[in-house]
């Protein structure tokens, strides 16, 4: 992507800057990010844009997830969605509704603050940074509409009793002799089991499910926690 334009190369040099700077000093390149993106009128279109219609609350609830004792992030997919969330989580982190380096250690945890903060800029500002960049300098682009389907509900219920039951396979996971590369795609598949039973989606459920029962059979362990989870399915999804 060409950058060109004031705007957009303030806005990439605060980024940068962010990516090394001292802690103390965070909180203040962030309310400079954010001067820059309400300076700029290119920035500001965008920014209004992709907030018409935008549920930040709703967003970030589905975003924010705690499986077991990880605090995840799961980043809206679409550029749209993914600037106007970064962007409210960025006013709420300077209003100081969200501590900025809190975040960093809770949802990248690493050695130090400091490597935790590069990782939250790398994962989560770098990402924002490219897609609004390339919405000022390329245009805003129309999003694929998928094709829906028809979602049936699981029982609000459910959710929790199956969650119980999943704080112990990820204890189980993190404690088994299995390799890293196993344990790592084991918990992202529990992430993604656990984002099924939050959005109640039967089908989703069901198939994550599947694969993720399969694989800790493989592994050798957590037997009695997938006798207690496929009760619970079976007991509720049973009709569906």
């Amino acid at each position: 992507m060409a950058y060109n334009g004031e705007g957009v190369a303030a806005l990439v040099s605060i980024i940068d800057e962010l990516q090394t700077v001292n802690l103390i000093l965070a909180d203040k390149k962030v309310k400079e990010l954010l001067k820059c993106l309400a300076y700029y009128p290119e920035f500001r279109a965008v920014l209004s844009k992709v907030n018409q219609g935008f549920d930040y609350q709703n967003e970030k609830r589905k975003s924010l997830q705690r499986v077991g004792e990880h605090h995840v992030l799961r980043l809206p997919k679409g550029d749209k969605q993914l600037v106007a969330f970064v962007s409210n989580m960025l006013v709420e982190m300077d209003a100081g509704a969200m501590d900025l380096l809190a975040f960093s250690r809770n949802y990248f945890p690493a050695t130090t603050g400091a490597e935790s903060l590069d990782l939250f800029v790398t994962s989560v500002i770098e990402p924002f940074k490219f897609a609004i960049v390339d919405m000022v300098v390329n245009g805003m682009k129309e999003e694929q509409v998928l094709v829906e389907r028809s979602i049936d509900f699981a029982p609000s219920g459910m959710g929790e009793q199956v969650k119980n039951i999943l704080v112990a396979i990820v204890k189980g996971v993190n404690e088994c002799q299995a390799s890293a590369d196993t344990r790592a795609e084991l918990l992202l598949m529990l992430e993604g089991f656990a984002a099924a039973l939050d959005n109640r989606d039967v089908l989703m459920i069901k198939a994550i499910w599947i694969g993720l029962k399969k694989y800790l059979g493989m592994v050798k362990i957590c037997a009695r926690e997938i006798e207690q989870t496929e009760t619970v399915l079976s007991m509720y999804l049973s009709t569906k």
